[in-house]
């Protein structure tokens, strides 16, 4: 059983509540979604079966209960959840989870529990409660040293500064104890876990009001490069998860005026910023964190300046007129004028920037929700649907208008470099000043191998000629090594009908974009011309049902292809679909 600060035990079905939301994550942290082979990720959703041991056998069997379990969770993370709860044994050891920092006794004139991660926005969430009049509890998932210290640190910070109220600040730790160590990155079930601890303590303190608050272009959570899909985004304060969580709790805790809500879901992170500075104490937001790469923090620099979580920050605190208070020489990276490597790096900012500028594009809300028809999960089940679609209207507008504001903004203050030709070409401003911001990645790369492939292979085969296909092959990938390309090897298989094929080579994200394909297509003399083309046509079907990309090599050192021009427009029509001729 759990025990708390409270100065006693919690009742055992929230206790259960603890533990279920526990095992849901170790859980989910332990079962790697996809491998690199499984290229379509067709395993990201996967399908759980948990037998729970809990106290309140009854409540937890109620066909109720587990029905709203089963859904808040599907929708949160993807996944197909099955439960089969069975009677707790007593005399387990008691494990005290729930922990406060230090004693403190103003608890029953608690009104208002916050989830607390320590980021920006949460900072807001507390300053806005106080400035609301409310007496809040924070509530802290620690999952890691780095981060209880940041909290616990910016909790001392607020107390300074409002010594009015303690501000009780409750936290879990949640580690596996033994076995194998966590596999999963995802987390996708993660805020699941964080938002227990809140309706442990509201139920705990007889409150209501529970707030799990970001701000709503990142609640929402809209896929930026028209790829990733579904959880392939996180719903960690998506308005459906929050409206599922919430029913959930209800029947749970038989709190029918219990509510979880996030106050930021219109707010765009420029206008969050911009309410930390209006609360008098704007200093406080660079105590704050909000990097996804914890491991890499420093003091110095605890901000790698690269990952969604750091480009939104830098662009909303520019925008907010907040830099002193976020300096760029606390970001590893400046996103700006930095140069970003090729893949991750280089992706998350373009696709910022390309997202922006596909909103500006958009005319009105009828053809927002045409773009992005996941908006409609965001609209509630009660209440004017029309006046919500306006509000995530214009949420959205508002962000598009901030970040391009941003744009023009530091072009202007780095004129000077770009006049003089000294911004490295793969930083953000260098990409957008030739334009590469507004090219699609797989694009971008079809068109680097091929380049090197065209320009590589006619060399190789300048002493020898090539005995075979396979032979072209070879060669090709001795090429990708040499240049430090990455590409797997006759890897995945890929159904077609009854059968299975695979590419030559192929380049599998792990970001949820399309996988690009390539194959090498030797052409020794005229009359193998027909048979490749057919080939090839064949293969355009088989990637285009499978949503990839593919790229053709064709060597042709004899120059049997007479037009090139007309053989590559002939497949090159299709999206996705590229050719290159080496001769």
């Amino acid at each position: 059983m759990f025990r708390t600060g409270f100065g006693q035990e919690i009742p055992r079905y929230l206790d259960d509540l603890l533990w279920v939301a526990s095992f849901v994550y170790m859980a989910d942290r332990g079962v790697l979604r996809y491998t690199p082979k499984d290229v379509f990720a067709d395993r990201w959703c996967r399908g759980f079966r948990m037998v729970v041991p809990v106290w309140d056998l009854a409540l937890w069997q109620d066909p109720k209960v587990q029905l709203a379990l089963d859904e808040t969770l599907r929708f949160l993370t993807g996944d197909e959840w099955s439960f089969e709860f069975v009677q707790r044994a007593e005399g387990e050891p008691i494990q005290k989870v729930l922990h406060f920092h230090e004693p403190i006794h103003p608890l029953p004139r608690a009104d208002v529990v916050i989830l607390f991660s320590g980021g920006a926005d949460s900072l807001a969430a507390v300053l806005e409660a106080v400035q609301q009049g409310h007496r809040p509890v924070l509530v802290s998932h620690r999952a890691a040293p780095v981060v209880d210290a940041r909290q616990r640190n910016l909790v001392g910070l607020i107390r300074k500064r409002y010594p009015a109220w303690d501000f009780p600040h409750i936290s879990m730790w949640v580690n596996r104890k033994g076995g194998p160590r966590t596999k999963e990155q995802s987390q996708r079930s993660r805020s699941f876990l964080f938002a227990s601890l809140g309706v442990v303590t509201a139920a705990m303190l007889g409150l209501d009001d529970v707030r799990l608050c970001d701000n709503g272009v990142v609640s929402i959570n809209l896929p930026q490069s028209g790829q990733n899909v579904g959880t392939f985004l996180t719903r960690s304060t998506h308005p459906r998860h929050l409206e599922l969580l919430q029913e959930f709790a209800r029947i749970l805790t038989g709190r029918a005026g219990l509510t979880i809500r996030n106050t930021f879901i219109y707010k765009t992170r420029r206008e969050v910023f911009e309410d930390i500075r209006a609360s008098g104490h704007p200093e406080l937001l660079q105590e704050t964190v909000s990097c996804a790469h914890l491991e890499a923090m420093t003091k110095q620099q605890p901000h790698c300046g690269v990952c969604s979580q750091c480009i939104d920050r830098r662009f909303a605190s520019i925008a907010a007129e907040m830099q002193m208070y976020d300096l760029a020489k606390r970001y590893e990276k400046d996103i700006f004028i930095g140069p970003l490597g090729e893949g991750v790096e280089r992706t998350h900012a373009e696709n910022y920037v390309r997202f922006a500028r596909l909103l500006e594009e958009l005319p009105n809300a009828d053809a927002f929700f045409k773009q992005f028809p996941e908006l409609y999960d965001c609209l509630p089940t009660d209440g004017n649907p029309d006046w919500h679609g306006e509000q995530l209207w214009s949420l959205f507008q508002r962000h598009q208008q901030n970040v391009n504001g941003v744009l023009d903004l530091m072009i202007g203050h780095h004129a000077a470099l770009i006049r003089r030709g000294t911004l490295p070409p793969t930083s953000l401003l260098g990409l957008m000043g030739r334009g590469q911001h507004v090219v699609d990645p797989r694009d971008r790369c079809a068109h680097r191998l091929r380049d090197l492939l065209c320009s590589a292979l006619p060399s190789a085969f300048q002493t020898e000629e090539a005995r075979s296909e396979r032979h072209v092959q070879d060669v090709g990938e001795a090429v990708f090594q040499g240049a430090m390309e990455t590409l797997y090897r006759e890897t995945p298989q890929l159904p077609f009908g009854a059968v299975t094929t695979k590419a030559d080579f192929s380049d599998l994200p792990t970001d949820g974009a399309k996988p690009l394909f390539l194959e090498f297509k030797y052409v020794r003399g005229r009359d193998r011309l027909n048979g490749i083309q057919t080939e090839m046509t064949s293969r355009v079907l088989v990637y285009r049902q499978q949503g990839a990309c593919v790229l053709f090599i064709v060597y042709d050192p004899n120059a049997a292809i007479t037009n090139i021009g007309q053989f590559t427009v002939d497949f090159e029509c299709h999206e996705g679909v590229w050719v290159g001729v080496a001769r």
